[in-house]
């Protein structure tokens, strides 16, 4: 084998090498629900207040969640991640119905990690219709944690 294929076989080889990194260096958001249930406000910040999946339907009342996540693209220490709520049929006073959101959230990064937390308070009656809540956080590519919590009717 001649000097020029020798070189240009090693500068394949080097290019592949760099390539095949560079694709497995590309991290898949993953993430780890550290907490969930029902929260209350202590010194103006959300605190766990019971574990739990078992939501009553009842005003005032806070669910949620909070999850490590790993794997995030950033740019300048921050990423733009979405949270997806589905839940059962709401009918607002003015006739509208509604079954979820999608809102996004930045969130602020340090070696592709991440700490996020989300969740809602029942404020109003309308609100208050038993069923499933399904919470996704998303990168708008892949589903990167999910919690679901049961709204049960109120026993109090």
């Amino acid at each position: 084998m001649g000097a020029g294929r020798v070189f240009g076989a090693m500068v394949f080889a080097v290019i592949s090498s760099l390539t095949s990194g560079a694709v497995s260096a590309q991290a898949v958001p993953t993430g780890e629900i550290t907490e969930y249930g029902l929260y209350t406000i202590v010194n103006g910040k959300p605190a766990l207040e019971e574990k739990t999946t078992r939501v009553p339907a009842r005003k005032g009342v806070r669910f949620g969640f909070c999850a490590d996540l790993a794997g995030l693209a950033d740019i300048d220490g921050k990423a733009m991640l979405s949270e997806l709520v589905r839940h059962p049929v709401l009918t607002q006073p003015n006739g509208v119905e509604t079954n979820g959101w999608n809102a996004p959230h930045m969130v602020s990064v340090m070696n592709g990690r991440g700490h996020w937390c989300g969740g809602h308070e029942l404020r109003n009656d309308w609100q208050l219709v038993p069923g499933k809540w399904r919470f996704v956080v998303t990168d708008g590519v892949r589903d990167i944690v999910v919690q679901e919590f049961d709204v049960v009717a109120d026993e109090r």
